[in-house]
């Protein structure tokens, strides 16, 4: 965890923790956190935070530059649309160890079905710095290498997959179809053409 490290050093940048105690737990999933601080100037204070396993996400991007979603109900916010992904394995994060890839290629095939070709580190966002370290790794997908039956978890037995124009997945980030914040930079990365030396675009007209 990007915090520092033991009582009294200093963390990234101004900020030092001085103690730190654990107010609720669900491991591995979610860990609450109470540190006791000095602020950028000076004074003390208190800062809640919450420790969580990273998190994947994959842009699969098919002939015709359309891309593979999924559309669920999530418990929290309701429906919307979002790149296959889910949590690395807790203890496991790094890419020396491939534990994210890895994690890819398992969510992926898990909610749709599909083994991709080829998966690639697209980028990793912070979508909640103030709140949690957690990180979002997205991986850009390219090519079909199989297809099975998908074995979507208890939580997401409602779980649609969609084939959908990346185009259109960039109007849908404006209108409240997909508000995944890692889901969105993604899709507005590719869109752009901002992809990963000797990635390209699939051609707009298909194979």
């Amino acid at each position: 965890m990007p915090l520092g490290g033991d009582e009294g050093e200093p963390a990234t940048g101004p900020w030092v923790r001085r103690a730190g105690r654990i107010l609720a737990a669900a491991p591995p999933w979610a860990t609450l956190h109470l540190d006791s601080v000095l602020r950028p100037d000076g004074s003390p204070g208190e800062y809640a935070w919450v420790e969580a396993p990273d998190v994947v996400r994959v842009l699969l991007l098919l002939p015709g530059r359309m891309a593979v979603v999924v559309r669920q109900w999530h418990y929290l916010t309701g429906p919307a649309w979002q790149l296959p992904g889910g949590t690395v394995d807790p203890g496991l994060d790094g890419e020396a160890s491939g534990a994210r890839a890895h994690a890819a290629a398992r969510e992926l095939a898990e909610e749709t079905g599909i083994r991709a070709e080829r998966l690639i580190p697209l980028a990793s966002w912070e979508p909640a710095p103030g709140l949690t370290p957690m990180r979002v790794h997205v991986y850009l997908g390219s090519g079909v290498a199989g297809t099975g039956t998908a074995r979507p978890e208890p939580g997401e037995a409602d779980l649609e997959v969609h084939r959908v124009p990346l185009a259109e997945l960039v109007a849908a980030t404006m209108d409240g179809r997909l508000r995944c914040a890692a889901s969105a930079a993604a899709v507005h990365a590719a869109h752009g053409g901002h992809l990963p030396p000797g990635s390209r675009l699939p051609d707009a007209g298909g194979p």
